[in-house]
């Protein structure tokens, strides 16, 4: 049955290509309000899809937001084992669009790689997915394992409305691992095994002073400027030498890094020379006492993303503003929770804010880090096929980035979660010039393959 399916998949590579194209074209950004229609349109389209590739059941179900997409193909029997295949099909905004070198949404090629909006995050890779399954049963009429495909609109937006859609869903979604593809690998030669991401926080502060804009001249001295306020907030929560984070508690739960997982991501390939060109920069920086790969996968940050307000025109505009804002984000790890960071953030600013102005704190968004055992059967079945499908064995990695539904699955289902990914560190995911490593996505789809069939063989072991 593989070797037919594998021989299918390469033989339609350039339909499979086509097809992903058409999903490119639609501009599913759900963080827009205008982008509505396109939502329902990348939704219909998916689920057409599932249909014509054999899936036996496929629904539109709904959430208080998008809907998701699901299919299923049982046909393996009660005594196979059922994977669960996750993705998204909403993608980031495309601004700024002037530093786009072609149109967002205008899938286009050069060289190996494939340029639009959602090529890598997540479209692209969860369509290899989608082939693989498609190869599978064009090729044999059948899979060796149940298959539940679950494809949602939200996770762009922090996926607010998951964790109820998945209670409400979970018999319907039961299975006995659960497939993600929306990593990256380390290069072309290298794929990954993440075995878990981290949690995020994503807080806006409000600091509100005169009820308008003040003079400068006539006011400055006996009014505090809710910017300089604001700033001295904000240069209390790090400490600028060791890069901690100050907030009394921030660390009390943070689960400490053994030496059997230092040493497992002591092994992952990457220098800081090589993180240096990555990132743009000439000198790395980060907390003390941790590695570069330490410090971006299985330890907290706080990150100032913007401070809108005041004047930012030309020339100059004397005001002391009346308000001031910033917005801030944290990385959390096992196992720090993100409604304790939130009150523990909020105490300490409003501690440290002076009686002269008023302080505001809202949350934007808010998922929980997760750690998994890499140890599973079902983690190094996985890892089999990324050797299998890339050529080489895979590095084990601690995700750096944030995945709301997983910590959603792991307390629902309680199952291995393979999170693996085809996209490249330089593919520009949430930027402009966003694109995709077409020899990824075809060894990809190859992965998902020898996925599928490993874990039948390991159900009957």
């Amino acid at each position: 049955m593989i070797e037919a399916a594998l021989v299918y998949a390469r033989d339609h590579r350039r339909q499979y290509l086509a097809a992903l194209v058409e999903l490119l074209r639609i501009p599913s950004v759900s963080m827009e309000p205008e982008h509505g229609a396109d939502m329902e349109d990348a939704a219909d389209w998916l689920a057409e899809y599932l249909k014509r590739m054999g899936m036996t059941r496929v629904e539109m179900l709904p959430t208080q937001g998008f809907p998701v997409v699901y299919g299923e193909w049982l046909g393996a029997g009660e005594d196979a084992p059922t994977l669960l295949a996750y993705g998204h099909y909403d993608v980031q905004p495309v601004d700024p669009v002037e530093e786009w070198l072609t149109p967002p949404f205008e899938p286009t090629i050069r060289g190996d790689d494939i340029f639009c909006r959602g090529a890598s995050d997540d479209k692209g890779q969860l369509f290899a997915v989608l082939a693989a399954v498609e190869a599978y049963l064009r090729a044999a009429g059948r899979l060796p394992v149940n298959v539940k495909i679950m494809l949602e609109g939200e996770e762009e937006l922090s996926s607010p409305h998951m964790a109820a859609f998945i209670e409400r869903h979970h018999q319907q979604l039961a299975a006995d691992a659960i497939l993600i593809c929306d990593e990256a690998v380390l290069d072309p030669q290298t794929p990954l095994v993440m075995y878990g991401v981290r949690g995020s926080l994503y807080l806006e502060i409000d600091v509100r002073g005169p009820a308008q804009d003040l003079h400068s001249g006539t006011f400055g001295g006996a009014v505090d400027n809710p910017f300089n306020v604001l700033v001295r907030l904000l240069a209390s929560l790090q400490d600028g030498r060791s890069r901690r984070v100050r907030i009394p508690g921030f660390y009390e739960r943070v689960r400490p890094l053994d030496d059997a997982e230092r040493a497992l991501l002591a092994k992952v390939p990457v220098d800081d020379k090589a993180a240096r060109h990555l990132a743009g920069v000439g000198v790395l920086a980060g907390e003390d006492g941790y590695t570069t790969v330490e410090r971006v996968s299985v330890r907290p940050t706080l990150e100032i993303h913007g401070m809108p307000g005041g004047f930012t025109g030309a020339g100059n505009k004397t005001v002391i503003p009346a308000r001031a804002s910033a917005k801030v984000s944290m990385r959390l790890v096992p196992d720090q929770n993100p409604q304790e960071i939130r009150h523990l953030f909020e105490e300490h600013l409003r501690t440290m804010a002076p009686p002269t102005v008023d302080l505001t704190i809202r949350t934007l968004g808010a998922s929980r880090p997760v750690v998994m055992d890499y140890r599973a059967v079902e983690i190094q079945a996985i890892s089999r096929a990324l050797e299998q499908g890339f050529g080489a064995p895979p590095v084990y990695f601690r995700g750096g980035g944030s995945l709301p539904i997983i910590a959603d699955f792991q307390e629902r289902f309680g199952v291995p979660i393979a999170l693996i990914g085809f996209g490249m560190p330089d593919d520009n995911i949430h930027a402009p010039n966003e694109k995709y490593h077409l020899p990824n996505f075809y060894r990809g789809i190859e992965t998902v393959i020898h996925y599928i069939s490993i874990l039948s063989e390991m159900q009957g072991d």
